[in-house]
């Protein structure tokens, strides 16, 4: 009876890890990597309300809940700039804002500890961040 518990259990597992993946794949697809190569197009802010369950999921551990970056990383080489200033938010176009989070720090000139989101997010979805980023400074 164990053993039959058990195989069950590992079946289970199995087609679990398979279910994983295949929905992997379909993010995978749908990523603004794979269906725009990450190159900004169209209007580039999405809806805000979106990209700030995103940004809350993904971006505030090191950004802050409200991009000022009142969070101390200890990861990081330097913190993110203050997300918040409107007199430096001005000097970064939303197409810089797309390519930061779709290609990461590194591909910018910014922080290699900044992840590329492009093969997670979709293309809507890092326009949905940028239009919430843009709330923290009013720009």
């Amino acid at each position: 009876m164990t053993l039959l518990n058990g195989s069950v259990l590992l079946a289970i597992l199995l087609l679990g890890l398979a279910a994983g993946d295949a929905l992997a794949q379909v993010a995978e697809q749908d990523s603004a990597l794979a269906t725009t190569d990450c190159s900004p197009r169209g209007e580039l802010r999405g809806n805000p309300a979106r990209g700030a369950e995103l940004h809350l999921q993904d971006c505030a551990e090191c950004h802050g809940d409200t991009g000022k970056v009142d969070v101390i990383v200890m990861h990081m080489d330097e913190p993110p700039r203050d997300q918040s200033d409107a007199q430096y938010m001005n000097t970064l176009t939303d197409a810089f804002l797309y390519l930061a989070i779709c290609r990461g720090g590194a591909d910018v000139g910014r922080s290699i500890v900044m992840p590329a989101w492009g093969d997670y997010y979709s293309d809507q979805e890092i326009k949905d961040l940028v239009a919430h980023i843009r709330t923290f400074s009013g720009t």
